[in-house]
This record gives C-alpha cells, sequence and structure tokens, in this order.
C-alpha cells in the first residue's frame, strides 16, 4: 500500500517535472519565434529608411517637373524685379516732368517781359525816319534822338530755367519718358537754343556796333554841359557822314529787333502749349 502511493507520488512529480520542462521549451521557443520577427521588422524597417535604396525611380517627367518650377520660380523673380524698377523710372519720370512744369511757368514770366522790352524798342525805332529828317532840318532839335538812344543801348538777355533739361539732357532722363513728351520737350529746347545763339552773336554784335556809332555822334565840347540833363543830346558840328552811319545801324539794329521778337513770340507760344498740355495731361495745377 504504501509503496503504491509512493509510486503515485514520483509519477506525479515527474509528470510536473516534464511539464515544467515543457513550458519552458514552449517559451524558449516563443521567445525565439518572437525575436526571430522582431530582427525581421528591424531588417524591413532599416530597408525602407535606407537613402541609398529609393522606393522607386524617378522618371523624366519628374525631372521635368522639378526644372520647370524652378523656371517659373527664377523667371517670376525676375519679373517682379523688372516691374520695381520699370514702376521706379516712372516714378522718376514724373519727377522730370513735373519739374519741367514748374520751369515752364517760370519762364513764361520771364518771356513776357523780354516781349514787352522788345515790343517798347520796335515802336520807338519805327519814328527814325522822322528823327533824322527832324535832325537835318535843325541840329539842335535832338529830343527824339535821345529817346531813340536810350530804347537801343542795351537788350534785355533771355535767360531761361534750364535745371531741368539740363538734368534731361545730360543725365539720361529723356529715355524715362514716353515719346511723346520727350519729342514736345527736345522741340522746346531746339527753340530755345536758337535763340540764345543768335542773341549771343549776330544781334550781340550789331548792338556793339550801334553804341560805337552812337558814341561817335556825341561832340563832347557840347555835350560836357548837358550832363545833368538826360533830354539833350549834342552832335558833332554838321557831320552828316556820322550820322548817316548811325542811323543805318539803327535800321539793321531794327530788323534785327524784328526777328528777335518774332522767335521770342514762337517760343512764348511753346511754352504756353507745354503748359496747358502737361497741365491736362498729368493734373496739374
Amino acid at each position: 500500500m504504501e509503496e503504491n502511493v509512493e509510486e503515485n507520488l514520483n509519477k506525479s512529480t515527474e509528470r510536473r517535472s516534464e511539464n515544467s520542462q515543457n513550458e519552458i521549451t514552449e517559451t524558449k521557443d516563443l521567445g525565439t519565434i518572437n525575436s526571430t520577427r522582431e530582427t525581421e521588422n528591424m531588417e524591413v524597417h532599416h530597408h525602407a529608411h535606407n537613402p541609398s535604396e529609393p522606393h522607386h525611380k524617378k522618371n523624366w517627367k519628374s525631372y521635368f517637373w522639378e526644372f520647370l518650377m524652378l523656371f517659373l520660380a527664377v523667371f517670376c523673380g525676375f519679373l517682379a524685379e523688372y516691374q520695381l524698377e520699370h514702376k521706379i523710372e516712372r516714378d522718376r519720370g514724373k519727377q522730370y516732368i513735373l519739374s519741367f512744369y514748374e520751369d515752364l511757368k517760370i519762364d513764361s514770366t520771364h518771356f513776357n517781359i523780354i516781349c514787352n522790352n522788345f515790343e517798347k524798342k520796335i515802336t520807338v525805332l519805327q519814328s527814325m525816319s522822322q528823327c533824322y529828317d527832324s535832325i537835318l532840318r535843325n541840329q539842335s532839335s535832338t529830343n527824339c534822338l535821345c529817346n531813340i538812344m536810350s530804347n537801343s543801348n542795351s537788350f534785355i538777355d533771355m535767360i531761361y530755367t534750364d535745371r531741368t533739361l539740363a538734368q534731361l539732357k545730360y543725365a539720361g532722363g529723356l529715355r524715362l519718358l514716353n515719346k511723346e513728351d520727350a519729342d514736345k520737350i527736345i522741340h522746346y529746347d531746339n527753340l530755345l537754343r536758337n535763340y540764345k545763339t543768335a542773341e549771343t552773336t549776330g544781334f550781340q554784335k550789331r548792338q556793339d556796333d550801334l553804341r560805337e556809332a552812337a558814341a561817335s555822334l556825341r561832340d563832347y565840347e557840347k555835350w560836357k554841359d548837358t550832363t545833368n540833363s538826360p533830354r539833350v543830346f549834342a552832335i558833332y558840328g554838321n557831320n552828316k557822314e556820322l550820322l548817316n552811319k548811325y542811323f543805318n545801324q539803327l535800321t539793321m539794329y531794327l530788323n534785327n529787333c524784328n526777328a528777335r521778337i518774332y522767335d521770342l513770340q514762337k517760343i512764348k507760344e511753346k511754352n504756353t502749349e507745354l503748359i496747358e498740355y502737361f497741365k491736362a495731361k498729368y493734373h496739374y495745377y
């Protein structure tokens, strides 16, 4: 009886031992399987992020679209820069126009003064024939000659405001203007320069010759006692030749005055035209 019990206990112990060993074996096998799977997963994960082995190979369409996007980005940047530069130049051009417009208004007043001076000269000089005849009849009758000399002894220089014109011509400002504006300004500048050239050459020479002829008529012996009276003028003796020379110079001077005022009136007309043109186009006041 006791032997049977002991034998059963031994068998039970052996079964438990075998079960434990089986569980250990199964646990090891399971751990081995799990370890193998983790290793495979790590290899798969590592393989997916390997930069030397991309998912797929790029075709020519992918490269084409990348190039196109890069080209469009660069081109759009160029366009933006070009538009900005163009806007800056347009703004500078408008500043030049406004400055030139202000110069036109300043010059308009000065041109009116010069024209009035020439008109007065011409009115007085148109009576030179009557004055000449009067002096030949009576050399002491020189009041008319004094009036003629006082109105032909000098002239007003035509000085115009060229601050903007100089910048437009010599600093490349004209290229910033549209063609119509630039053409009008160039034409106006040509009128001014032609007038100034004629004034400083032919007309100035005529003025100098007239002063010299007028000086030759003075008889200092008589004139020295009349210097305090601006209405008295003494003529040297009975020298008709000097008188004739002076009035010949006076006639040519009158012709030059008519030419100067003709050119000046064209400049005034152009000046007024440009003022109205820019006022209407750019809404100036």
